[in-house]
C-alpha cells in the first residue's frame, strides 16, 4: 500500500535533481567566455587557471594559451609548467609559476591583466572575467572590483569594461603566526598540569586555561598564519607547509583538555576533601 507513495518520491527526487542539474547545481559548467583565476601562493609561486568555453579545439590549445598568459601575468617568473585540472567534472588548463615574487617583509605586485586578455582576444575571447586569491597576510589590492571588498576579488571583462592592471601590497605579520605556536604551547602545557596535578582545583583550573587557549589557536589557524611566514621569507617548502598545519594541532590537545576538565570537575564536585589527600591523615 506504501509502494505508490515512495514511487512519487522517487520520481519528485529525480525532478529535483534533473532542475539542480539544468541550474548548474553542481557548480562544475563552464562559465561563459574565458575566465582567469589568479592565487598568488605564499611562498613565492603562483597558480593560473584558464577556463575557456567554446573556442578552443583541444586541451592542448588551452594549455598553450594558459602558458602564454602565465607569462604574461609573471614576466619574471623562473618557470611556468601547464597541466590540465579538472574540477567538478569540469577540465580547464592549470598554470604552476615558480618564482612569481620575492618573498619579503614587503611584496609588491604588478599584474597586467590588460596584456593577458590581449592574449585571449587574440583567441577569440572576447568576454569573461578575472578573479584573484592571495595568501592570508595583510594586503591591499589596488583598484577594487565593482561592487565593494571581497575575499577574492572579481572584475569583469569585456562588453566595455577593460581588464584591470592589478596592483597588489602585501605586508606580511609573521609575529601572528609564533603568538599562535605560543598559544599551542600554553595548551600542551596546561593539559599536562591537568593530568599530573594531585589536586582537582588545580586540575580544573589547568584544563580550562588550555581549552580556552586551544579555542583561540584553532580560530588563528583558520586563518592560514603560517601564510605570513612564507611571504616574508622566513621559511618556504616543507618546513612551511609543517609550520602551517602545527597550530591545528590545539584541535586534539584541546580535545583531551575537555576529558580532563570534566574527570577534575567531576570529581571535585564529588568529592571536595580529595582536594587534599594529606588532610584526612593530619586530622586522624
Amino acid at each position: 500500500m506504501c509502494v505508490p507513495g515512495a514511487g512519487r518520491l522517487v520520481v519528485l527526487g529525480v525532478l529535483v535533481l534533473l532542475a539542480l542539474s539544468a541550474c548548474g547545481g553542481g557548480g562544475g559548467r563552464a562559465l561563459p567566455g574565458a575566465w582567469l583565476d589568479i592565487a598568488v601562493m605564499p611562498d613565492g609561486g603562483a597558480q593560473v587557471d584558464l577556463r575557456a568555453a567554446g573556442r578552443l579545439r583541444s586541451d592542448a590549445q588551452v594549455r598553450d594559451l594558459a602558458a602564454a598568459v602565465a607569462r604574461e601575468l609573471f614576466p619574471g617568473a623562473a618557470a611556468v609548467r601547464v597541466r590540465t585540472a579538472t574540477s567538478r567534472s569540469y577540465p580547464f588548463a592549470r598554470a604552476d609559476v615558480t618564482g612569481a615574487f620575492r618573498p619579503g617583509r614587503t611584496v609588491s605586485l604588478q599584474l597586467d591583466t590588460a596584456r593577458a586578455w590581449r592574449r585571449l582576444a587574440a583567441g577569440g575571447f572576447d568576454e569573461g572575467g578575472v578573479r584573484l586569491w592571495l595568501p592570508s597576510v595583510p594586503a591591499t589590492v589596488r583598484p577594487r572590483p565593482p561592487g565593494g571588498a571581497s575575499d577574492a576579488p572579481r572584475w569583469t571583462v569585456g562588453r566595455g569594461r577593460p581588464a584591470p592592471v592589478v596592483r597588489v601590497e602585501m605586508r606580511p605579520r609573521p609575529v601572528r603566526w609564533f603568538g599562535a605556536a605560543a598559544l599551542l604551547v600554553l595548551v600542551a602545557a596546561g593539559v599536562a598540569v591537568s593530568a599530573a596535578a594531585r589536586r582537582w582545583p588545580v586540575a580544573v583550573a589547568a584544563a580550562g586555561v588550555a581549552i580556552v587557549c586551544a579555542v583561540v589557536t584553532v580560530s588563528a589557524a583558520a586563518g592560514r598564519q603560517g601564510d605570513n611566514l612564507g611571504v616574508a621569507g622566513v621559511l618556504g617548502g616543507r618546513a612551511l607547509a609543517v609550520a602551517t598545519g602545527a597550530p591545528l594541532a590545539g584541535l586534539p590537545l584541546g580535545l583531551a583538555a575537555a576529558v580532563l576538565f570534566v574527570r577534575a570537575l567531576r570529581r571535585l564536585l564529588r568529592d571536595p576533601a580529595a582536594d587534599f589527600p594529606y588532610a584526612a591523615g593530619r586530622r586522624r
